[in-house]
């Protein structure tokens, strides 16, 4: 016969599990936000002709996981530089040189799909 302490450990362990699910699944789509921004970002940032093109220099560091987990997406070597090209700048001889966004287009473009998808699955489950 089933007394409540049986039914609440049965409860309890159908939330953990529940909630583990939920987890991987959260993971899951920020890694495949990453992965589309990283992609994004390697095809519409300049391209200089050279070995050393900006868009080949972006990198994804992943740091920690579950809840805890962090994707960072950056420029390996040419980081110093990306804030000219995205907002423009005045060159030495006086020229202007016109932005070229492509960093914030990409995160304007996924990240608002990631936390829709985040919170239906929240929802459902």
């Amino acid at each position: 016969m089933a007394t409540v302490d049986t039914f609440l450990d049965e409860i309890s362990d159908a939330i953990n599990e529940y909630t583990e699910g939920v987890k991987k699944r959260l993971e899951g789509k920020l890694d495949e936000t990453a992965e589309h921004i990283l992609a994004y970002l390697k095809s519409n940032a300049p391209r200089s002709g050279y070995k050393n093109a900006m868009a080949d220099s972006f990198k994804q560091l992943t740091k920690g996981d579950g809840v805890n987990k962090v994707i960072t997406i950056y420029a390996e070597n040419k980081g110093r530089i990306i804030h000219l090209l995205e907002f423009g700048f005045t060159h030495r001889n006086g020229k202007y040189v016109s932005p070229r966004p492509f960093m914030r287009p990409a995160f304007d473009t996924f990240t608002p799909k990631m936390i829709e998808d985040i919170k239906e699955m929240i929802k459902r489950g």
